[in-house]
């Protein structure tokens, strides 16, 4: 075991934050500021998720040596100092925020111009435009976050959803699905830009720019072939997630298009919600089995928080039509899967553990790519 790996301290954070994010809801009967609430998650959480994820990752994509300790921890302060600070010293919140992703971000970019990985820039990329977005004006930095999370997630998505679908299929002696053509991925990935952008910065497109992303991306997610893996919880949160990736990018496309669409902020909810908070629940947790050697299953307290998480996306936007009792159900939600996530991987997080003996087969090296 290696406790000195990103992941423990980051995921262990991310839930805490999390569930923080929403305490004042439960405290006040009523919703946090949009800007508590925001940063939170956008700026709270999601770069804990990111930072344990991908330096994790980093040294098998660039087959480097994993981060020191030291260099760890440094970040984890830097990531705690800007959280305090939202909570305490606001006008330093954002500036803290923004330096603790962009230096994350040039220690992602430092290794890959080593290792000459330059498929890996567009991650780094994609973390400067969210470490600018709390330097932005108030009206334009939440939009830029969002998407430049999005686009995070469709990246990671599109790596590790298809290579565990196709180690569960085969593990279950059927043939994994083959990979869409590259052209296809980069117009996919091209769509989505071009619709987040325009989304971004308020251009009108008449739903053109959001359905040909939504279109994309369904097909994308089709070509993983979700039903086939839908009895695994943790896979078929994986495809929920990203479900909500091309579900609100059709709410925008159906409501440009001048159709009448319940809930103004609708897919907001679903790509916050969804995308990211039930993505962050099912990465974290295939990543943490995968770098402890756990077989290829859930426990109940593991598949409970992916349940109660998935529950939380429909309930809240059932909130966008009548608050009241659905809103005070999502946040319970929220809180319980992320609650039940500690309850599960707290233990491993905190300290190494030796990975349980089972007969099952772990998941293959490699799949959290």
């Amino acid at each position: 075991m290696r406790p000195s790996q990103p992941f423990r301290p980051f995921f262990a954070l991310a839930a805490l934050d999390a569930i923080i994010g929403v305490l004042p809801w439960l405290a006040s009967g009523g919703p946090p500021t949009p800007e508590w609430h925001r940063d939170e998650l956008l700026f709270g959480m999601v770069p804990a998720v990111m930072a344990g994820f991908l330096l994790t990752a980093l040294p098998r994509w660039t087959r480097t040596a994993p981060i020191s300790r030291a260099g760890r921890n440094a970040l984890v302060a830097f990531w705690c100092a800007g959280r305090l600070a939202h909570a305490g010293l606001p006008a330093f919140a954002q500036p803290l925020s923004a330096g603790f992703i962009l230096t994350f971000a040039a220690i992602l970019a430092h290794r890959i111009a080593a290792t000459r990985k330059s498929r890996e820039y567009k991650v780094v990329a994609l973390l400067i435009i969210v470490g600018i977005a709390p330097l932005l004006p108030a009206a334009l930095s939440p939009r830029v976050a969002l998407a430049g999370t999005l686009g995070l997630v469709a990246i990671i998505a599109g790596r590790i959803v298809p290579a565990l679908s196709g180690a569960y299929l085969a593990l279950h002696g059927h043939e994994p699905a083959p990979r869409l053509p590259a052209p296809v991925e980069y117009a996919s990935a091209l769509a989505l830009a071009g619709a987040l952008a325009a989304w971004c910065l308020a251009i009108e497109t008449h739903g053109l720019a959001g359905g040909l992303a939504a279109a994309f991306q369904s097909v994308r997610l089709l070509s993983w072939r979700g039903w086939q893996v839908a009895r695994h919880p943790g896979l078929l949160a994986l495809h929920s997630a990203y479900l909500c990736l091309p579900a609100g990018l059709t709410l925008q496309t159906l409501r440009e298009a001048g159709l009448d669409v319940p809930g103004g902020e609708a897919e907001i909810h679903l790509w916050s919600t969804g995308a990211i908070g039930l993505m962050c629940l099912a990465v974290m947790a295939s990543m943490i089995r995968r770098q402890t050697g756990r077989p290829f299953t859930n426990t109940a307290s593991a598949t409970a928080a992916l349940a109660f998480g998935a529950t939380a996306v429909p309930l809240r936007l059932l909130a966008q039509a009548d608050a009241g009792t659905w809103l005070a159900s999502a946040v319970f939600c929220w809180v319980a899967a992320f609650s039940l996530f500690l309850a599960a991987f707290g233990p491993v997080l905190l300290r190494p553990v030796a990975a349980p003996r089972s007969a099952q087969p772990a998941i293959p090296s490699g799949a959290e790519r």
